[in-house]
């Protein structure tokens, strides 16, 4: 279950020194930069509503890349500053880290979160270019963190089967676990679509990470899961399912001040700058309709799962439909 926290990705910057091939941008440039003036402004917006919620922050600040965002560190200053925060973390391609940054990020016990999409070079070179050695140098330096770190690994057709390597990658490289998404197609990814994760896949998948945590695969007990966090906790591996917090439990933040329902989920619902974020939550078409599941269509509208709404990003992107029956549910197992 979630505490009490408000969950938000800030997209800072669209900036970004890689082209991987299912990224969910078209913009690579610092166009939609925001000085620190205007993305402190969005922030006191966004504790303005939490305050009056009486829940905490729990934010992850990525790009792009964001070690690109000139004001990154002031941006992260301002945030610590906040009595509302829960805690902090940082998506990046880990390009960028050194020797100073690695004592920021322990100094301010912030969560360090790199992505990769392989752990053997023609896998991972496919989605991120000709990089794989300086990832390996990248990951031996990380090492030596001292904060929690993770791999982020985002699953589709093209490299499922990595799912077998990456525990003995994050185990070699000291890492605290590994977050584990599916792909959804957008921005330059979406000539990827035929490389969404099938169901069958899905399943297998999930099947292997309860055998590695020695949990028993029970459909009821993961419905509502959209992802997961395998977490290494005294030499044993842990399972955390993730679930689905649009509407209910986050937002994502893009670099120009837009809120998005989730990142996968491309849509609107107002911007930072010069609309109220809690107007927005409470007024949202779009989240509205997703918070009652009688607006939903399919196996959906009738699940009595009552915490699982689907993934609505999912059904956007494959069916243009954010309405739609999820077509990766679990319950399709028992014909539900």
């Amino acid at each position: 279950m979630l505490k009490n926290t408000f969950h938000i990705q800030w997209h800072i910057t669209d900036n970004c020194n890689l082209r991987c091939k299912h990224c969910y941008q078209n913009n690579f440039s610092p166009e939609n930069d925001l000085p620190l003036k205007s993305l402190t402004h969005i922030f006191e917006n966004i504790s303005d509503f939490l305050k009056q919620e009486n829940r905490k922050l729990v934010i992850d600040i990525t790009g792009g890349e964001p070690f690109l965002h000139k004001n990154l560190w002031e941006l992260i200053e301002y945030i610590l500053n906040s009595e509302i925060i829960e805690n902090i973390g940082i998506i990046t391609n880990g390009f960028f880290t050194n020797e100073k940054i690695i004592y920021r990020i322990e100094k301010n016990m912030i969560k360090l979160k790199i992505s990769a999409e392989g752990f053997e070079k023609e896998v991972y070179e496919f989605f991120r270019g000709k990089n794989f050695d300086k990832f390996l140098k990248i990951c031996e330096e990380l090492k030596k963190v001292k904060t929690e770190k993770y791999l982020m690994f985002t699953l589709l057709e093209k490299n499922w089967e990595q799912i077998y390597k990456v525990f003995d990658f994050a185990e070699k490289y000291n890492f605290d676990g590994v977050i584990i998404e599916r792909f959804i197609p957008y921005g330059i990814g979406e000539r990827l679509k035929n490389e969404v994760i099938s169901f069958e896949k899905w399943v297998l998948i999930t099947e292997f990470l309860h055998k590695i945590c020695n949990i028993e695969f029970e459909i009821k007990d993961i419905v509502e899961y959209r992802g997961y966090m395998v977490k290494l906790d005294n030499g044993e591996w842990n399972l955390y399912g993730s679930e689905c917090i649009v509407g209910r439990d986050g937002v994502a933040v893009m670099p120009n001040g837009d809120v998005f329902p989730c990142r996968r989920f491309p849509v609107s619902i107002g911007n930072l700058l010069n609309e109220k974020f809690s107007l927005m939550w409470e007024n949202s078409e779009i989240l509205n309709k997703i918070r009652d599941k009688r607006n939903l269509k399919g196996r959906c509208k009738n699940c009595i799962i009552d915490n699982c709404y689907g993934c609505r990003a999912l059904c956007y992107s494959i069916f243009g439909d954010y309405l739609e029956e999820d077509p990766l549910c679990y319950l399709k197992l028992k014909g539900g």
